[in-house]
This record gives C-alpha cells, structure tokens and sequence, in this order.
C-alpha cells in the first residue's frame, strides 16, 4: 500500500505573473492533475496574455491599493499552507508580508527569474527570510546571497513537439522575438539582419515583439532559426519552446555557468555572441544539412531538462521540504 502524501492534504499558493507565467502555468497544471491543492495567482495585466488561476485588479491609487491587497492578504491566508512566490513580488509591503507568513509557521518559497535581484536589500530580505530558494538558471548564482537549488524553465514540451510543421516551399527563416529588447540584444540583431538581408535576399529575417503567447507560436512554427539572446550568458524560456518544436537555437552562453547545472556540456544551442553573430548566422545559413542534427538534439534536451512533468517534481520537493 503506498504512503499517503502529506502535501496533497494542504494548499499550495503560487504567484505572481510578472515573469515565467508560461512555465509556472505548466508545471502547476501537473500537479492539479496529480490531485495537489495548488493556485496560480496573477495580478494586474496579463503578461502575453497567460492564463492565470485568479486574476487580481486592485486600484490605480497608492493607498486604496494598498488597503484592498492588505485585506484581500489576509482573506486566503488561512486557506494555504506553502507560499511560493515569484520575481519577489508580494501582496504590500514585502517584509511585513513575508514576515506575517513566517510568524505563522507558513513555507515561503522564492523564486528568482531574472533582473528582479538587482534589487539588492529585497534580494537579501527574500533570501533570509524564505525557507526555500531556487533559481531558473546560473547566470543568477552571483547575484543572490544564496540558493537552495536551480530548477530549469518548465514547459509543456509535448504539446510543443506536435506544433513543429513547416511548409518545405517557404523561406529559410530566422527569427528574433524579444521579451525585452533592451535585455536580449535586440539593437544587435537588427543591425546584423540589415546586413544580411540584402547578402541573402532568399532568407527571412524577422523581428517581433508584443505578442501574446500562442501568436509567438505560430510565428515560431514558420522559423528554422530562433535567436534567443546576446547579452545575459544564457538562454531563456523562449529557447526551450524553440528546443522543443525543432528549431534551431542561437544565444550567448556564458560558459562559467556551466559548473552551477549537469547539463552545461549538453546544451544544444549554437553560443553566439554580438560580435559573432553575423559569422555564425552566416555558417548557418550556407549549411543547412547540420540543421537535422541540432534539431534532433535541441528536442531531446527540452524533453529531458524542461518538461513540466519533471520539473513539477522538482517542486514537490521543494513544497514538501522536511516532511519527505
């Protein structure tokens, strides 16, 4: 007879949807199926129009802002137990909020996605007051005062692999589709397609921003290359849907970072750089028979480190901390 899990007794709040929606909507979809008592909480705009549990709206006005998120706060805070909570956003004031969870015995897990931590006093704050810490990747290891583990992007990797058909007349495309322009490079890659768009009248090189989520799949589906970004030292959740529908993927990969994860030497994604990427785009472009390879392998990597499935896993662990 197996054991009965503990956790699947208590509920699991999970928020906000400023950054990573896309993996943080998967992976809790898992375990909703798996029968564990877990939300996902949005506030305000939907970030490329993810969805989202509960959606909250509070005022426009500081102070009656302040009041509705206070009251809603202690509203649902009986009703959960963990409290997971992303990009270090809270419902008011972080450390009376996170303290308030601490003094009544709540688990507070911290996730740190990206360049929320160059907030340096409400990093170390998260950090000493969160029970657990993860991180989505290395290239955050040197900008938090500590971690309890990375765990990798999480995406529904199998829906992604039946949505990889390319009609064989179309163009050669190459595509760049930034979050944040500022942070991926952007300014670089424009330069270089202008460049070689009149070297390579046959390829399409393509720029496109403000998409919301299932509209950047349909353009991902028409792309053979995607380019991920230039200037961070690793690749995004952007790269691992590209992985997983087939396509072949360019970034900057720091490889310092390398030692911090198992998978550095796997990494299927061609390391790129500002200063390379006309070169590299070019040796891609004139050898497209090594497409089927980095194809082949970009899938096998999503499948194996990025599948909701097994990064669902990785957070029950953490939910569950000392009671396994």
């Amino acid at each position: 007879m197996s054991k009965k899990d503990p956790l699947k007794s208590r509920r699991i709040f999970v928020g906000f949807n400023s950054a990573g929606a896309a993996g943080i909507w998967s992976f809790t979809r898992v375990l909703r199926r798996r029968g564990y008592q877990i939300d996902f909480y949005g506030m305000g705009e939907i970030s490329f129009n993810m969805p989202v549990d509960f959606l909250l709206k509070f005022s426009d006005y500081p102070l009656r802002s302040f009041i509705q998120r206070f009251i809603y706060f202690f509203k649902i805070l009986p009703k959960y137990n963990v409290w997971h909570f992303n990009y270090m956003e809270v419902f008011f004031f972080y450390p009376l909020n996170l303290l308030i969870l601490r003094i009544l015995g709540k688990k507070i897990v911290c996730t740190f996605r990206g360049s929320e931590v160059r907030s340096k006093l409400r990093m170390k704050i998260f950090c000493f007051l969160a029970d657990e810490v993860v991180l989505t990747g290395p290239f955050l290891v040197k900008s938090v005062d500590r971690y309890d583990i990375i765990i990798p992007y999480a995406r529904n990797v199998q829906n992604l692999i039946t949505q990889t058909n390319k009609s064989n007349n179309q163009k050669l495309t190459v595509l760049h589709a930034p979050s944040n322009s500022k942070v991926k490079g952007t300014l670089y890659v424009e330069k270089v397609f202008k460049h070689l768009n009149k070297l390579y009248p046959q390829v399409e090189f393509k720029i496109v921003e403000g998409l919301n989520h299932d509209a950047l799949l349909n353009e991902m589906i028409k792309a053979d290359i995607v380019i991920d970004q230039l200037l961070i030292g690793w690749y995004g959740g952007l790269a691992v849907e590209a992985m997983a529908m087939g396509k072949v993927v360019m970034a900057f990969l720091d490889t310092d970072y390398f030692q911090f994860v198992d998978f550095g030497s796997d990494l299927p994604i061609i390391n790129t750089n500002i200063w390379t990427l006309k070169r590299d785009l070019e040796m891609l472009i004139n050898h497209t028979e090594d497409f089927k390879r980095f194809r082949i392998e970009g899938m096998k990597f999503a499948r194996k480190y990025h599948d909701s499935k097994k990064i669902a896993e990785k957070y029950l662990t953490i939910y569950r901390g000392s009671d396994e």
